[in-house]
């Protein structure tokens, strides 16, 4: 993979105007899911890394299934220079489509409202994906030889963009020529040749499957593995005859830092050096940040959704949660880093609605800094503060849902056929168990507004449309890849 050029030094002088370095942000683009954590876990995992080592100034993550949204992300930053790095293991249907829609981007480099957005190629498309690919092989073969082996790539795909398995194919043809394996095919989840054909598309005693995902979401853990014919949890069985050996997915490789720091430069960015020993609590998003250690400051305890904010430590409200067995008089847990407050508040269990009104309680994080403060209440509550700035100061915008709809390609774009009593009943079972207010629906802005219905919202919106039997709930219980 080539770099781009060298960034220019810019403490100096150039034709004798000083020369001032432009305020840079990194957004890792994912997926997310209602279902797991893990699927944005190892999106946000590698969000943190690159907060610690400072190689932007701002660095968060953005998906299509939890919060921030893709739409919604970019007002959260104060940068000038953003590169967007799509976290999918192929450039297909939402990196080609979905992402552009909802960031308002034009190719490779967008030009904007005095920012440059640059969007870089996907995970996929690094040559260092197809080592981590073989390093998974080997691993599972072992001492077995090459023609006692059949390995089967498992991707994705979706038949509404052809492109979206060349990825997968790409690596079939890497394996094939570094001789691994007699037999080495790519099957799909969402196209064909399908994953369970893999024992009559294959004859060797061994078969290797690795899951070409990013993440040991649900896909990778439930649905894939039920395919093969494998028991939920299990790595190795005894299917028809076969030796079927079940790889980990490729996101969670050591190598994964090193492919987004090159493909953002690839794409021209001017990160700044890696550096030891930063802190985790930096490189957060700052929009609004100055603002909120104000009110802070100003009120001395300040309530925010269920969180209750001072100059010293954020804690949530004693009252939310009939989930924790700590009385009044416990501080309870200390969170010490984003990782860690993340985890127990939006994975045990999973909230894929951040902004939902079940905290759990019982936990506290101290406050050393206003940034401190800031990064704390953005880590539980992504997005909500540049939303509350904006609310304070009379810019807040918001979108109708016939706004978001037309921004769809896929099925959401139905939903703007919904009627006022269908739209009022989604808000009442979505928006009626959030901290934010719907201001898109009712036009009342409040204290912690909402722009535009969220992917929670649409996917509820979706099964009531849809006249499922499932009793209309915050999230669907059916996960879906496409929009």
């Amino acid at each position: 993979m080539t770099s781009a050029a060298p960034v220019e030094p810019t403490n100096g002088l150039a034709n004798g105007t000083p020369k001032i370095a432009p305020k840079t942000a990194i957004v890792l683009a994912g997926h997310g899911s209602h279902i797991t954590a893990a699927t944005a876990g190892v999106v946000w995992n590698q969000v943190d890394i690159l907060r610690k080592i400072g190689v932007a100034d701002e660095v968060t993550a953005a998906f299509w299934k939890e919060s921030p949204s893709f739409h919604e992300v970019l007002k959260t930053l104060s940068a000038t220079d953003i590169t967007i790095v799509p976290m999918f293991t192929a450039h297909g249907y939402f990196t080609q489509m979905v992402i552009p829609a909802e960031m308002g981007l034009h190719g490779a480099l967008t030009m904007r409202d005095g920012r440059t957005i640059r969007y870089t190629r996907t995970l996929g498309d690094h040559p260092h994906i197809a080592d981590i690919v073989q390093a998974h092989v080997r691993q599972a073969i072992g001492e077995a030889s090459a023609d006692q082996v059949a390995v089967a790539i498992l991707g994705h795909s979706t038949k509404r963009n052809p492109e979206s398995r060349k990825a997968t194919e790409a690596q079939v043809a890497h394996v094939q020529a570094a001789g691994l394996a007699s037999e080495v095919i790519a099957l799909f989840l969402d196209d064909t040749p399908g994953i369970e054909q893999v024992y009559e598309l294959t004859s060797a005693p061994i078969i290797v499957a690795v899951p070409y995902f990013l993440a040991p979401g649900s896909h990778a853990t439930i649905d894939v593995p039920a395919r093969l014919g494998l028991p939920v949890g299990t790595t190795r069985g005894d299917i028809q005859g076969r030796t079927v050996i079940y790889t980990a997915p490729v996101g969670e490789d050591a190598l994964i830092t090193q492919m987004i720091l090159d493909l953002a430069r690839e794409a021209g960015s001017p990160l700044h050096e890696a550096r030891s020993g930063g802190s985790p609590w930096q490189g957060f998003p700052m929009v609004g940040r100055a603002e909120l250690w104000q009110a802070v400051r100003a009120a001395k305890t300040l309530t925010f959704g269920q969180l209750e904010l001072t100059p010293f430590e954020v804690h949530p409200l004693l009252t939310v949660s009939a989930n924790s067995a700590l009385d009044s008089s416990t501080p309870g847990q200390c969170l010490p880093t984003p990782g860690a407050l993340r985890k127990h508040v939006r994975s045990e269990p999973l909230r894929p609605l951040a902004t939902s009104d079940d905290l759990l309680n019982g936990w506290y994080s101290a406050v050393n800094s206003p940034d401190q403060l800031h990064a704390i209440v953005e880590t539980v509550y992504p997005g909500l503060v540049a939303d509350w700035a904006a609310a304070a100061q009379n810019t807040f915008v918001t979108n109708s849902l016939e706004t978001v709809a037309a921004r769809q390609s896929g099925m959401y774009r139905e939903l703007a056929a919904l009627t006022p009593t269908q739209r009022a009943e989604v808000v009442d079972r979505v928006c009626g168990h959030c901290v934010r207010h719907p201001s898109w629906f009712d036009g009342q802005v409040g204290a912690r507004p909402c722009a535009e219905p969220c992917n929670v919202w649409l996917s509820t919106a979706l099964s009531l449309l849809e006249n499922t039997d499932e009793s209309l709930s915050p999230v669907s219980s059916v996960e879906t890849e496409q929009p």
